[in-house]
Parts: structure tokens; C-alpha cells; sequence
């Protein structure tokens, strides 16, 4: 319609709030690519946990707190906002006393975070009726990943070799039938096509993408969530 305007509708929200900030060290960590989606996965994920492991330390409902992230990228240096704030106007006073036992609710979210045993996420861990709507978003291992890093500055571990050969299996089918080869021999990956013949490693998908000449580095979280995108990013650059 040519009489059609644009308008932002909000409103005044007063409570109590507490917000963690985790700064990121963009050398590091990949923060900039579209593609990536590891650090709208930690984020959410981490700030699931937040409320959860807040509403069983404090003894209230997990309805009272409302948490969220907030993505902050510079030149040099990003931020990641995990908040928490009263689910009521004017606040009960849940999220501000947190701040007094910061220390322990993290332990009690590595340890919520690391003691479940599915693959990324589950009723028992992170998902709950009142975040159906990312579900597809939870990972607890991305959660993980990023608390660390906030505490510790720890980087995520590279998996291992028999780690990448199982991350890797479901592609090899899909690659065979594409026309390239793939051979698994003393600790190395290969991928052959007619023309050209290059290693494949897998890597945290937290990191900033390595570089190797003959190599082609592909993320987990390529390999687990996006299979095709996993096969494309081998096939164009062989």
C-alpha cells in the first residue's frame, strides 16, 4: 500500500535484572560468519541454564525469572549479554540476589550442562514447555563451551581422531555417490575426487576457521545439524 507506515510499538518494563557479559576475542572465536551458528547456540542455550539452575538455587519457579542474550560485535572485540530479569513489573528481587551467589549458580550450570547424557539437548537438561519456540536452538555442549571460555578463557578442545571418523561416517555415502572418494588411514582423512586429493579435519565449530595448506577444515556443528552444507563446503573447495 502507498499510505503504509512504519512504527516501533514497546513499552516501560521496570524490574530487577542481571546480566552477565562474556567478552570475545574475535582472533579466536568466530563471531562475524552468518554461517556459523554456534554462538546463537551457546548464548540461548547458556542462558536457559542461567534460569534454570537460578530457579532451583533460589526455590522459585523457573516462570518467575525470563532470561534472553544479546550479541554485541566490535572491529576488534564482541560481547555476548546473558540477562535475567523478574518475570513480574517491578520485580520480586530474584534476579538482583543472584549476584550475591554468582559463583555458585555457574557450578550448578556446568554441572546441569555437563551431567545429562543426550546429544545436545532434552527435558531433562534444557528444554521445557515455555521454550518450545527454540528448541531447535538448545545445545548444551555450545553452552558449555562458552561458559568456559567466560571463567576460564578456555578455547574448546579439539576432538580427537576417532571423534572425527565418527562425525564424519554419515557423510561418506553421500560423498561416494557424488563421485569423491573418502579413505580413513594412519590418523588422516582423505577425500580424492578426479582432479585433486586433500585431508579433512573436523573442528569445533566455536573456533575462528583454521587454515592448512591441502586441508579443508569443516566445523561439528556443520557435520551434526547441516549434512549438506558439510558436503558442499568439501566438494567446492577440492
Amino acid at each position: 500500500h502507498a499510505n503504509t507506515i512504519n512504527v516501533n510499538l514497546g513499552y516501560d518494563f521496570i524490574t530487577d535484572m542481571l546480566v552477565l557479559e562474556f567478552a570475545i576475542d574475535d582472533s579466536k572465536i568466530e563471531v562475524h560468519s552468518k554461517e556459523n551458528p554456534w554462538l546463537k547456540r551457546a548464548a540461548q542455550s547458556l542462558a536457559e541454564a542461567l534460569r534454570l539452575a537460578t530457579s532451583k538455587k533460589l526455590d522459585v519457579d523457573f516462570t518467575e525469572l525470563v532470561t534472553g542474550y544479546r550479541l554485541r560485535t566490535g572491529p576488534e572485540s564482541s560481547y555476548v549479554d546473558i540477562y535475567l530479569y523478574d518475570s513480574l513489573s517491578s520485580g520480586a528481587g530474584y534476579a538482583a540476589s543472584v549476584a550475591e551467589i554468582i559463583d555458585d549458580v555457574l557450578l550448578d550450570m556446568r554441572q546441569m550442562l555437563s551431567s545429562c547424557d543426550c546429544d545436545s539437548a532434552c527435558s531433562k537438561c534444557l528444554k521445557h514447555y515455555r521454550n518450545q519456540y527454540v528448541h531447535g536452538l538448545l545445545d548444551r555442549h555450545a553452552a558449555i563451551e562458552l561458559l568456559d571460555w567466560g571463567i576460564n578463557g578456555e578455547l574448546a578442545q579439539q576432538k580427537n581422531f576417532e571423534e572425527q571418523v565418527a562425525l564424519l561416517r554419515p557423510l561418506v555415502n553421500i560423498l561416494n555417490k557424488s563421485g569423491y572418494e573418502v579413505s580413513i588411514m594412519d590418523n588422516i582423512i582423505t577425500v580424492q575426487s578426479k582432479y585433486a586429493e586433500k585431508n579433512i579435519e573436523i573442528y569445533p565449530a566455536m573456533w575462528v576457521e583454521p587454515e592448512k595448506e591441502g586441508t579443508i577444515f569443516v566445523s561439528d556443528m556443520y557435520v551434526k545439524y547441516a549434512k549438506p552444507y558439510a558436503v558442499r563446503k568439501i566438494s567446492n573447495n577440492i
